[in-house]
This record gives C-alpha cells, sequence and structure tokens, in this order.
C-alpha cells in the first residue's frame, strides 16, 4: 500500500516536500493511510509543518501552482500566503488536494489529501466552511 501512495504523488512536487524535510530538524510530519475522521475518509493524509524551510518549501510547493484548479487562495502584497489546490485526479481516479498556509518566512504548513472527497468537503475540513 506504502508504495501505491508515494507513486500517487510522483507527478507532484509537493511529493518532494514530505521526502525531503520529513526528518529535518524543526519539521513534524503526520502521515495516515484509509483511515475516517469526522464523517470522511481519506486515502492518503499528509501534513508537514515547519519553522525553518520556509523558502525552500515555498519554491517546491508553488511549482505545482500552474497545473492546479484554485479553490482557494490568499495573496497579500504580491506573495501567495495561504491556499487550497485541487490537483489531476491520481491514476486511480481519487481526487487529490494540497492546501497550505506560510505563517512566517520561514515556518508554515502544508496538507496532502487524497480520496473520494469533493471540493466542499475539503473547504469544511480545512477552512470550516458550510
Amino acid at each position: 500500500m506504502l508504495c501505491t501512495i508515494a507513486v500517487a504523488q510522483d507527478d507532484l512536487h509537493i511529493g518532494k516536500v514530505f521526502k525531503q524535510y520529513a526528518f529535518s530538524n524543526g519539521c513534524t510530519m503526520v502521515e495516515m493511510n484509509n483511515i475516517d475522521i469526522k464523517g470522511y475518509h481519506f486515502d492518503v493524509f499528509k501534513s508537514l509543518s515547519y519553522s525553518n524551510q520556509g523558502k525552500e518549501i515555498a519554491d517546491i510547493l508553488l511549482a505545482d501552482r500552474p497545473k492546479a484548479k484554485k479553490v482557494r487562495e490568499i495573496i497579500y502584497e504580491g506573495k501567495v500566503q495561504n491556499g487550497c489546490y485541487m490537483m489531476s485526479p491520481s491514476k486511480s481516479g481519487k481526487n487529490r488536494f494540497i492546501a497550505f498556509a506560510f505563517v512566517s518566512e520561514n515556518s508554515g504548513a502544508v496538507i496532502y489529501i487524497e480520496g473520494d472527497l469533493t471540493v466542499d468537503d475539503i473547504l469544511k475540513i480545512c477552512y470550516n466552511q458550510k
């Protein structure tokens, strides 16, 4: 199962974020597979919070932006501050989402979600929107 999950992100730059920074100082990664939380099923849920690698992670993460459907994006003073992107479905047909927030120049959080979730589901989960 882990091989399938890793392959699902191979065509996205966000996979590099988790591979390169999961075990770095100042980073905390959470990975859960095939779980149900608050009535939603996640095939893959990965999150990474970081406190020292902001520039490097932002550059990698924003490389996925041109291929994404923007669900939500906040730009402040010409820079993307946070957002939620819907990526093309995985080879198995699952929807894929990237959510992120840049808290400061060096810190923030990134979330990758894969499953049969809709845009409305993601907005409810990530932004408490009804």
